[in-house]
C-alpha cells in the first residue's frame, strides 16, 4: 500500500513539474501568447510547478527523516497549495470579469496591470503560510494548533471554493443567456439568407476563453472538497480513519495541479495552437536537417 501510493506521488509529482513547466516556457516563449489573461495562467503554472517540485517530495521526506521540522515543512507545504488556489481565483476572476462584466474589464485593474493581481495573489498565500508557523510556533496547546489549521487551511480553501463555484455558475448563466441570444440571432439571419459569419468566430473564442477555466476550477473543487474533508477529520480524529488519510491529502493535491497543463493543451486554444506550432517546427527543421544529410552523404 504504502509502495503504490509512494510510486503514484513520485509520478504525479514528476508529471506536475514537467508539464507545469512546459507551459512556463511556451508562455515565456511565444510572444503571440503575451497577453493579461495569459500571465495569470504562467503565474498560476509557477504555482503548480513549485506544489509538483515541492510539496510531495518533502512530505516523502519528512515521513522518512527524523531532521525534518514539521512546522517549516507544513509552511512551506501550504503556501504552495494556497499559492495555486489564490493564482487560480485571480484567473478565474479575470475571466469572470471579461464575460459578466465586458465593458468594465478593459478598464479593470486586471486588463491592465496584472502583475498587481500576481502579487497579491502570492502576497496572500505567503501570508497565510507565514500565520501558520506563527502559531505552531508560538503556541504548543493543541486546541490552539487546531484552530491555526481550522483558519488557515479550512477556512480559506472552503472560501476560496464558495467563491470559485459562484463565479463559475455566473459565468455559466451569463453564457447560456448569449448562446441563446446567438442562436436566435443566427436563426434571423438564415432567415434573410445573409448568415453574418464574422460572428461566428467570436462566438468560439468566447467559448474557448470559458471552457478551460470551468475544467480547471471543476477539477479543483471536487479535489479540494475531499480534502477539506480529510482535514477536518485528521484535525478531529475521526472515528474509522486511515493512517494513509495525509498522504491521499498530498496525492490530491498534487494530482489537482498535474491536471491544469493537461487542459491547457486540449481546451485552451492559443496554447493549444503554439504547441502545434513548436512541435510541427521542429519536426520539419529535424525533416530538413535529414535531407541535408542524406544529400551530402549521397555527394
Amino acid at each position: 500500500m504504502d509502495l503504490g501510493l509512494n510510486v503514484l506521488g513520485w509520478f504525479l509529482s514528476i508529471a506536475t513539474a514537467i508539464g507545469n513547466a512546459f507551459v512556463i516556457f511556451l508562455i515565456a516563449k511565444r510572444h503571440r501568447l503575451h497577453s493579461s489573461p495569459n500571465w495569470l495562467v504562467l503565474s498560476l503554472a509557477i504555482a503548480d510547478f513549485g506544489v509538483g517540485f515541492a510539496v510531495f517530495p518533502t512530505a516523502y521526506v519528512c515521513n522518512y527523516s527524523r531532521a525534518c521540522n514539521m512546522r517549516v515543512f507544513m509552511a512551506f507545504y501550504w503556501f504552495f497549495v494556497h499559492s495555486s488556489v489564490t493564482n487560480l481565483c485571480s484567473l478565474t476572476w479575470d475571466r469572470y470579469t471579461a464575460i459578466v462584466h465586458p465593458f468594465k474589464y478593459h478598464t479593470s485593474l486586471t486588463a491592465r496591470r496584472p502583475g498587481v493581481v500576481i502579487v497579491l495573489a502570492w502576497f496572500i498565500a505567503f501570508t497565510i503560510a507565514l500565520s501558520l508557523v506563527l502559531g505552531m510556533y508560538t503556541t504548543n496547546s493543541s486546541t490552539a494548533l487546531k484552530i491555526v489549521r481550522l483558519i488557515g487551511v479550512s477556512a480559506f480553501d472552503m472560501s476560496s471554493c464558495i467563491l470559485l463555484f459562484n463565479a463559475v455558475v455566473r459565468i455559466l448563466v451569463v453564457q447560456a443567456v448569449t448562446n441563446s441570444a446567438v442562436k436566435s440571432q443566427e436563426r434571423h439571419v438564415r432567415r434573410n439568407q445573409a448568415l453574418n459569419q464574422s460572428f461566428l468566430p467570436h462566438r468560439r473564442k468566447k467559448r474557448n476563453a470559458v471552457g478551460f477555466v470551468i475544467a480547471i476550477v471543476a477539477f479543483c473543487l471536487g479535489c479540494h472538497v475531499a480534502v477539506n474533508y480529510l482535514v477536518m477529520c485528521i484535525t478531529f480524529a475521526c472515528n474509522n480513519l486511515s493512517d494513509k488519510a495525509g498522504l491521499v491529502v498530498t496525492l490530491l493535491l498534487v494530482g489537482n495541479s498535474a491536471v491544469n497543463p493537461l487542459v491547457y493543451a486540449f481546451l485552451k486554444r492559443d496554447v493549444k495552437r503554439e504547441m502545434k506550432e513548436l512541435i510541427c517546427g521542429r519536426e520539419a527543421e529535424k525533416r530538413r536537417t535529414w535531407e541535408t544529410t542524406r544529400s551530402t552523404s549521397v555527394i
